[in-house]
């Protein structure tokens, strides 16, 4: 018995579906694929000694205070893997520091999220990333 107009459709468009999808995922960048500058992720690191420590390193958490969400380390890799790059930038831009103390750029935001990939491991380099849309599609892979 022959494939009917309406089987060979839907075995074309599963076939379809499924050269997208392994095209989409073989092209897909992550944050292992040298998406920011090593001078970059060393201005990041100031602005987080200056900005982000108080809050986000353990260390310097003020006596009584809760630290923030680790942005470095096992707990924040396993949070922010399979996640966009977009994601953690924007949280950035729009909720820290959460005191106000502070209104970050965009320039700044790309700077500490290239800090915290540096921090975390992933590889530096040639050009620094840039906030917005080129980094929405970029995913977060240990």
């Amino acid at each position: 018995m022959g494939l009917t107009f309406r089987h060979a459709a839907v075995v074309t468009a599963i076939a379809l579906v499924a050269v997208t999808t392994v095209r989409g995922s073989l092209s897909q960048k992550t944050t292992q694929d040298k998406i920011y500058s090593k001078d970059q992720a060393e201005r990041g690191g100031k602005q987080f000694a200056t900005v982000c420590a108080g809050c986000h390193d353990p260390a310097k958490v003020a006596a009584g205070k809760k630290p923030a969400p680790p942005l470095v380390g096992e707990k924040f890799l396993s949070t922010w893997d399979g996640r966009t790059l977009g994601e953690l930038e924007d949280q950035i831009f729009t909720t820290m520091p959460n005191d106000g103390s502070v209104t970050l750029t965009e320039d700044q935001t790309a700077d500490l999220v290239a800090y915290i990939l540096q921090a975390n491991g992933m590889p530096d380099g040639s050009a620094a990333l840039k906030y917005g849309a080129a980094s929405k599609d970029v995913v977060i892979k240990k």
